[in-house]
């Protein structure tokens, strides 16, 4: 196992050898600080050891995964820096198990294929929980791949009692995986972006920004969240902020600089001086962990002035260290160094691997992010100019050409498959109106069929018993307006019976799979008449506008652009920015989401004054009126203007978005801090309108109808009767005209 335990501690021995070997120089004159300066810095040069820690919590999974029957098994895949050896990987497994109905009960636990744990409990219940090292070998792939397997043998025979509902296995999400990998590792934008953690941190160059650097900001968070990342904006720090300083750890040798001296009694501390920004960024403050920067000028001169000002008074209180300050401001903080234009690149800032934006090229990184050209990123710098997904053409897309999601699955009693897409991977104005999917399943050893059903985004639209005989089959379900989302899921589930003949054999796995000329068939957009229809509209060409006041408190308001963008489904690669100093705006040529400038000529069906909202139907009549209001956001589909749009308007501080929502149905809503609060069709149109696509039945209909054994099981009992029926007359009508001809010929 490749685990380099020793690794994983080296922050800790080095400050513990700089604390050991520094700390005399406070007993002794101010003169013999010299030596032990330059030895301070040069130790704080060696490559830094970055720490994470990721829940199954983190990774969308809140609630324990739950294990039960005679045999189950859950496959969790833990993301990890790609092609980055791991130091001193740690599987943290927590949960519990139930063995009410006794029996042999059995869990084991694998990492990608390698047996890490295997436990035969025999209490009525306990706890699972366990701390195991991993191996540190670098996954390409970046996933760990942790496999839980549960099994449990209530009767004498393999299938007997094939149900115990009181023996199940508990998978908790305080499940966690901690890790650490060297910062040296990481050597390009696409090894950088594996490495993200669940929470990213964007960098800004302070609360106050230009336009430019606003626009980047908003583009690349909002791209982070539809990636499914939660992302916290920090500014740079700058003189007379206050900050807490009881994490900091000032080493002996450099508490006697002014700089230093200031930050070394802990508590909360005014920033008196530039010299004192740089001290923080030598010390690793929680002030200059950032992930991603929005790298403009600004932020390349702050540094640089904070850097400066530093080394100044390093270098005064010992002319030896000139050479550490050197390497430190070369190597450990690169992003004081200004970035090109239109320039992606990955630096370096306390240390750690920062990936950098430049804001003219904002608009292609969100475009290299995403999971078509990110891993050709094998760069550490970039000068950027595109990057787009290609166009859909025609009215369909294979499933084949929207992710890399593995198409076979060995089935014993269910299988899950599933892929995304966004609605804006069709050309503009174009909504997914059917799913054709193409599916084949090998037959197994019982006589039951399996069963195939589709779902999006959580609502199931269709089902169908396969023929299993290892052949394409085809299911087409159409895909109503209400189950779309910016960012949508597509769930298949195989399911089998996995009863053995006569308990005389044991059940095995069976091969099914989602063929890649599977497709999404799309249609043109409907007009927009609520929230659930406008993302459709918001998903292609846009104009996102804000007022010049939000660029002042940047913090505050970044957030909620991100949060609402993503929300409403904009596509950030193709939105305009715009932003306007009056309280009302013409309404753009194309979709829109205003955020506190209201549209000229609107509905007027909601009214926000200072904590009152008011809101009335399309026929005038007053729904709701409340004052009081505060931290609270109220969000309008304007569907009365030339080009459909959404109206976002804050009460008071307005809402606290630090999570992502989904609008859903209606056409207003109030939002809080944990997303929508209540909705409703002010306009009176009705909530859930039939609005899925009739499915097209033109092509091999006929051969589909015949073929299918749900047609001959349901019709043919009714065309049997028609048939004998009409047999039946037809004789009858054949002997009247053979016995008027006797007749005749008798006359």
């Amino acid at each position: 196992m490749k685990n380099t335990k020793t690794a994983l501690s080296r922050n800790a021995v080095i400050a513990t050898l700089l604390a050991g070997t520094v700390a005399p120089v406070l007993l002794v004159p101010q003169e013999s600080h010299a030596g032990a300066i330059a030895d301070t810095l040069a130790a704080g040069t060696k490559d830094r050891v970055i720490t994470r820690k990721v829940t199954l919590e983190e990774l969308g999974i809140g609630t324990p995964l739950a294990l039960g029957s005679t045999g189950a098994e859950r496959d969790i895949y833990i993301p990890v820096p790609a092609g980055v050896e791991l130091i001193d990987p740690t599987l943290n497994f927590e949960g519990r198990y139930l063995r009410a109905d006794g029996g042999q009960t059995t869990y084991t636990l694998s990492v990608d294929d390698r047996m890490l744990l295997a436990r035969s409990p025999t209490d009525d219940g306990g706890a699972t929980d366990t701390s195991i090292g991993i191996d540190g070998a670098a996954r390409d792939n970046g996933f760990v791949h942790l496999k839980v397997n549960w099994s449990s043998a209530t009767g004498q025979y393999y299938c007997d009692d094939a149900r115990p509902i009181g023996n199940m296995l508990e998978i908790e999400p305080d499940t966690y995986l901690e890790y650490g990998y060297a910062a040296s590792a990481v050597k390009d934008i696409s090894t950088a972006w594996s490495a993200l953690p669940t929470e990213v941190t964007l960098l800004v160059s302070g609360s106050r920004l230009d336009k430019s650097s606003y626009d980047a900001a908003w583009r690349i968070g909002t791209a982070l969240q539809r990636d499914g990342k939660t992302v916290r904006t920090i500014a740079l720090p700058k003189v007379g902020d206050q900050i807490q300083t009881a994490a900091l750890t000032v080493p002996p040798s450099l508490a006697g600089i002014p700089a230093f001296k200031s930050l070394a009694g802990g508590g909360e501390v005014q920033i008196a001086s530039e010299a004192e920004i740089g001290a923080l960024m030598l010390l690793d403050a929680p002030q200059f962990s950032a992930d991603i920067a929005v790298a403009d000028g600004a932020m390349a001169e702050q540094l640089k002035a904070a850097l400066d000002a530093v080394s100044a008074e390093i270098v005064a209180a010992d002319g030896a260290a000139s050479a550490a300050v050197a390497t430190i401001r070369q190597d450990f903080n690169a992003l004081g160094q200004p970035v090109g234009s239109q320039t992606v690149g990955l630096r370096t800032l306390s240390g750690r691997p920062v990936i950098a934006v430049a804001p003219d090229a904002a608009n292609a990184a969100v475009g290299l992010f995403d999971t078509l050209w990110r891993q050709s990123a094998v760069s550490g710098d970039l000068t950027l100019a595109a990057a787009a997904m290609p166009p859909g053409e025609g009215d369909a897309i294979a499933l084949g050409a929207l992710g890399k999601a593995p198409s076979r699955l060995d089935v014993v009693a269910r299988g899950d498959w599933s892929t995304q897409f966004d609605l804006g991977t069709a050309a503009p104005g174009k909504v997914p109106s059917r799913l054709d999917l193409n599916v084949s399943a090998a037959p197994g050893a019982t006589a039951t069929l399996p069963v195939a059903s589709v779902s999006i985004n959580g609502y199931l639209l269709g089902a169908k018993q396969l023929k299993a005989d290892g052949t394409p089959e085809q299911i087409s379900v159409a895909i109503p307006a209400y189950t779309l989302l910016p960012r949508n899921v597509i769930n298949v589930e195989f399911q089998r019976q996995p009863a053995s003949d006569q308990c005389r054999e044991v059940p095995q796995a069976y091969p099914a799979a989602v063929l890649p000329d599977s497709r999404v068939v799309f249609k043109d957009a409907p007009a927009a008449d609520g929230f659930t229809t406008l993302v459709a509209k918001l998903a292609g060409d846009t104009e996102v506008a804000v007022p010049a006041a939000w660029l002042n408190d940047a913090l505050e308001t970044l957030p909620t652009v991100m949060s609402v963008a993503d929300a409403a489904g904009i596509a950030p690669a193709r939105a305009e920015f715009a932003v306007v100093d009056t309280a009302t705006a013409p309404v753009p040529d194309k979709p829109f989401l205003f955020f506190d400038i209201a549209p000229e000529k609107g509905a007027d069906r909601v009214s926000v004054t200072g904590d009152k909202i008011t809101i009335d139907s399309a026929r005038g009549e007053r729904l709701f009126d409340a004052a009081g209001l505060s931290d609270v956001s109220v969000a309008e589909a304007e569907l009365d203007q030339s080009q459909p749009g959404l109206y976002y308007r804050t009460v008071g501080a307005g809402a606290d978005l630090g999570k992502p929502f989904s609008f859903g149905q209606g056409d207003v809503a109030i939002i809080g801090e944990s997303g929508v609060l209540t909705a409703l069709n002010a306009s009176g149109n009705t909530v859930y309108a039939a609005s899925g696509a009739p499915l097209d039945e033109s092509n091999g209909s006929t051969l589909r109808l015949i073929t299918s054994p749900k047609f001959w099981l349901e019709q043919a009992p009714w065309a049997l009767t028609t048939l004998i029926i009409g047999g039946f007359l037809l004789l009858l009508l054949l002997a009247g005209l053979a016995r008027r001809r006797n007749r005749d010929k008798r006359d």
